[in-house]
């Protein structure tokens, strides 16, 4: 063998693992980063529902459109969407680690805002994809608790 084999080997070999050490940085900061906005938005979901406490009660949420009336119903509707929003941000994230730690988010609003989530009004509201998962995954909460 010669010197220049020797060395290119070497450049090539270091330059693999800088590749998969820079892979594995870059992938360990976007799930740090994924897990701080989501964070960031739940808390901000916990704290209307501190304001708005009744939003967050599953004796009135299974039953929203009698329990609401005018705007508290448009208000209620808004904090069932952000919910479920959030909830399809955690599934569209696609990492199995950051999943586990967030899916008893997804149980909580289950439990709280499916009533709202399986009215056909709010089918257009998310991704086919996502409706399936969640009928396919999680159980209809249509009973108080």
């Amino acid at each position: 063998m010669d010197a220049e084999y020797i060395i290119n080997t070497i450049i090539g070999l270091t330059a693999g693992i800088a590749i998969i050490i820079s892979l594995y940085t870059f992938n360990k900061s976007k799930r740090e980063q994924s897990y701080a906005d989501l964070d960031c938005l739940y808390l901000e979901l916990l704290k209307l529902g501190i304001q708005y406490p009744k939003f967050v009660n599953p004796k009135s949420t299974l039953d929203y459109k009698n329990i609401f009336k005018d705007d508290e119903l448009h208000r209620y509707e808004t904090y069932a969407f952000i919910s479920w929003n959030i909830c399809e941000t955690i599934y569209d994230r696609k990492d199995d680690v950051l999943f586990e730690t967030w899916k008893p988010v997804i149980v909580a609003e289950n439990k709280l805002h499916r009533k709202w989530f399986d009215d056909p009004a709010n089918y257009h509201k998310f991704k086919d994809r996502f409706r399936k998962y969640i009928q396919d995954n999680y159980p209809k909460e249509y009973k108080s608790t």
